[in-house]
């Protein structure tokens, strides 16, 4: 699945993208806090449920503190997953918690010079596991190939324990690399700027969704 990802300091901007990705029945919101990573959100998370969209939403919580996050942004209509950073502050069990008593589906980020295998204690209570293939915080960042490895090799533990896991892959994903993720395992595919960077939204994510 292609999931288009928009990052806004500026709520109008980030309007004006969201109206012009309605297409799409899944949107990325990326959510700063300014600590976590150096640039910082818009505030006025309630003028989201005025845009009347009908996609849903999926929440990256690049913050320290997610379960904060989470009961400022609870108030948007149609989120159905939020994924937050395995680098945060809070204790993750207590962030899974908190987003599933909200009814939403958990995911959990891995940066890329990350160790993979500190996601592994809490795989059983998650629904995905989201890799950064770029330094969080920018769009247009270069994108880390070295999050290959962590990739297949997290693949393949979750082979062994039999377990079915959404992988998703999150940044600089084009049309020149997107095949090569999915040949590594990934599922999901949020994509920021070659989508949002583009003259025509829906021809590039028609484009992009023909590849894979």
């Amino acid at each position: 699945m292609i999931i288009p990802a928009i990052l806004e300091k500026n709520f109008n901007d980030f309007a004006d993208k969201a109206k012009k990705l309605s297409f799409a029945p899944l949107i990325q919101i990326d959510i700063m806090d300014g600590e976590f990573v150096p640039a910082k959100s818009f505030e006025e998370i309630e003028k989201i449920n005025e845009l009347n969209l009908n996609n849903e939403w999926e929440l990256h919580l690049m913050v320290n503190h997610p379960i904060l996050a989470i009961n400022k942004w609870k108030i948007v209509k149609n989120i159905k997953r939020i994924i937050f950073h395995i680098e945060s502050e809070d204790n993750p069990l207590d962030v899974i918690k908190t987003i599933k008593s909200n009814g939403y589906e958990v995911g959990i980020a891995i940066n890329p010079g990350t160790n993979k295998f500190e996601i592994l204690p809490y795989i059983n209570d998650i629904d995905e596991i989201l890799f950064l293939t770029v330094i969080p915080g920018t769009q247009g960042a270069p994108f880390e190939s070295s999050v290959q490895d962590h990739i297949i090799e997290l693949k393949r533990i979750l082979d062994v324990k039999e377990k079915d896991m959404l992988i998703a892959a999150d940044g600089a994903i084009n049309k020149n690399n997107i095949q090569e993720l999915k040949k590594w395992g990934v599922n999901n595919f949020c994509v920021g700027s070659a989508i949002i960077g583009s003259d025509d939204y829906k021809k590039a994510y028609e484009e992009l969704n023909e590849l894979i």
